[in-house]
């Protein structure tokens, strides 16, 4: 292993992206190098080291399925049981699907469903909330005939766990992993950093030219931190430092947490990702140099890079990003962590990562990515100047502000409320506020403010519901008394 290699170019990445700090865990046979490099906040000068503490989001995941696999070893949970064996108050929109579907199904994206990720930005549901609301998600494919990534799987497994186990998700991640691989630098949600020293701050692009999903690229600034806990879909924190031996653990094949039969059902592929490069991953599907298989585990991405078999999952939280990436046959592997929202650079560093370590020629994987993300920041930017040549201002609304105050309930989100303050209105779901203005006719258009960060929303009224694009939400008018 290369440090002094490895070293520039993650400095190379954060200059040339503009991340304020990284932190780095590579592990491979020779050893482990931990790293930390930039600053936790903007503008401020405390150093990132290995033990600052960083969201993981998804990359949460995996531990999930490292724990319900621990229940699989007391045999207290079988992978093909029914969920409703452990949890008899879950339901889906099909009855056949609620008796057949098992924690495999959920553990590897097979369900059929239509994701609904908005649920997530409310904030006022635990977690057996936002399981109860998947009985209204509709089908958008056929049970077990594809992939459809969705966190409220990963909200079922945590509750099987709790049911399986006698405590909490979060307590089992705790005690059964962290505490037995001296992860004493994680935690399972944002209110436990509370007193705690050595945090990265969350940072975003607050460029409101192009809407939050593409703001790719400019000088991020801090945010709030979102307060996600306890959700075992992705709200784990966690340093390089303790990564690192979370990787350890992966290259020594799950020992000594799990049995090597659980460790390889875990990370054999369980769905095959039919077209998985155009649909999943748009423009980035150019870049796949070498990739002849994208499948799912449990879990866990599988698939090939240049012939060597490579597990990864990446991770996303407001403010945050994450990757992190095994080679089991090479005894290698990493973990990025990111203070910045939305970002490329986290695959820039996958490719270029794996590249060092399998002691491959490189690529200017930075310069491929930077390309990349200021296509799509510029076609973003171009649609929604097109957006705005078409308005037609002047277009009348045929509904006075004042009757569109109310109550709207759609099945799966629950109530969004608009309120008339002050001679404006108002959007407001959970944690999440829009002011709206004016569009034209019955449309309307607003900025959702979600931990600092603003993303554009058109809300188009009639005398009955509300429609929220680009979400697709439709939310019909509740009754006054």
């Amino acid at each position: 292993m290369n440090s002094a290699a490895i070293d520039a170019l993650m400095t190379a990445t954060l200059r040339d992206w503009q991340i304020p700090g990284a932190a780095l865990a590579v592990v491979h046979a020779g050893g482990s190098y931990c790293q930390g490099y930039g600053v936790r906040a903007a503008g401020d000068s405390e150093p990132v080291d290995a033990a600052t503490i960083f969201a993981i989001g998804s990359t949460t995941k995996p531990f999930t399925s490292a724990a319900a696999g621990m229940l699989v070893d007391a045999g207290r949970l079988g992978w093909d049981d029914p969920v409703v064996r452990h949890l008899p108050d879950v339901a889906l929109a099909d009855p056949w699907v609620t008796r057949h579907v098992t924690l495999r199904d959920m553990l590897s994206h097979r369900l059929g469903l239509e994701r609904a990720q908005r649920i997530y930005y409310h904030q006022g549901y635990d977690q057996r909330e936002i399981v109860r609301r998947m009985r209204y998600l509709a089908p958008v494919d056929g049970f077990r005939a594809g992939f459809h990534y969705a966190n409220q799987h990963y909200g079922v497994a945590g509750l099987i766990i709790e049911a399986c186990s006698g405590m909490p998700w979060a307590r089992f991640i705790e005690q059964r992993i962290f505490a037995p691989l001296a992860m004493t630098r994680s935690c399972t949600g944002a209110r436990q950093l509370a007193g705690l020293a050595n945090l990265a701050a969350p940072h975003a692009v607050l460029d409101e030219r192009c809407p939050a999903s593409v703001r790719l690229l400019g000088e991020p600034r801090v945010v709030p931190r979102f307060a996600l806990d306890d959700e075992p879909a992705g709200s784990i924190y966690s340093s390089a430092d303790d990564l690192r031996r979370w990787l350890e653990l992966l290259l020594a094949g799950g020992a000594p947490l799990l049995q090597p039969a659980t460790f390889a059902t875990i990370t054999s592929p369980q769905t095959l990702m039919h077209d998985v490069l155009a649909s999943e991953l748009g423009p980035l599907a150019a870049l796949q140099p070498a990739t002849h298989f994208w499948t799912y585990a449990l879990g866990w991405w599988v698939l090939d890079y240049h012939g060597e078999r490579v597990l990864l999952h990446g991770g996303q939280m407001p403010g945050f990003n994450a990757a992190l990436a095994f080679f089991p046959e090479r005894r290698c592997g990493f973990a990025v962590l990111l203070n910045v929202h939305q970002t490329l650079a986290h695959a820039a560093l996958f490719y270029a990562l794996s590249d060092l370590l399998l002691e491959r020629p490189g690529r200017h994987w930075s310069d491929e990515f930077l390309g990349l993300a200021r296509d799509a920041m510029a076609q973003a930017g171009a649609a929604a100047r097109a957006a705005a040549s078409a308005r037609q201002p002047t277009a009348a609304a045929t509904l006075p502000p004042a009757q569109l105050a109310g109550v709207y309930v759609d099945e799966r989100y629950g109530a969004l409320t608009v309120a008339l303050e002050a001679g404006a209105l108002t959007l407001r779901y959970g944690a999440s506020l829009a002011q709206l203005s004016h569009w034209q006719g019955d449309r309307y258009r607003g900025r959702w403010t979600l931990a600092g960060i603003l993303d554009d929303v058109f809300v188009d009224f009639t005398p009955t519901q509300l429609t929220l694009l680009p979400d697709g939400i439709v939310a019909r008018r509740r009754a006054t008394p």
